[in-house]
């Protein structure tokens, strides 16, 4: 796993949002100085295991979800989502072709497999 500073940023901004705070806010929350956390938000520096444990215990996030790595079942299912939502968003006529032309991409990549 690497470790993006940039994710981290932005997850600590989403809950910082979440519940109202200020940068400021936060940092007093977590026991650390606002520069501090000011800098791991915008990316550059890195917060310590001991931070990570507070915000994981203090704001019950999940420690993947603060580094910004989704479960592969969790994006799989948004990606069939939004495939499902695109589909629902076409006309009828459209929407048996684009099915019908999917299928046709699937069985050629199933047929693929048989040959490697």
């Amino acid at each position: 796993m690497i470790y993006d500073i940039y994710a981290v940023g932005n997850t600590l901004r989403s809950i910082r949002n979440k519940y109202g705070y200020t940068q400021n806010d936060m940092a007093e929350s977590l026991d650390v100085s606002y520069i501090h956390y000011s800098q791991i938000e915008q990316g550059r520096h890195r917060m310590s295991l001991e931070l990570m444990l507070k915000i994981v215990t203090k704001y019950g996030v999940d420690p993947n979800t603060l580094f910004g790595i989704e479960s592969r079942e969790k994006r799989e299912n948004k990606e069939m989502s939004v495939l499902e939502d695109k589909l629902q968003m076409l006309k009828p006529n459209d929407r048996e072709y684009a099915m019908s032309t999917c299928l046709i991409f699937i069985e050629g990549l199933e047929a693929r497999k048989e040959v490697v």
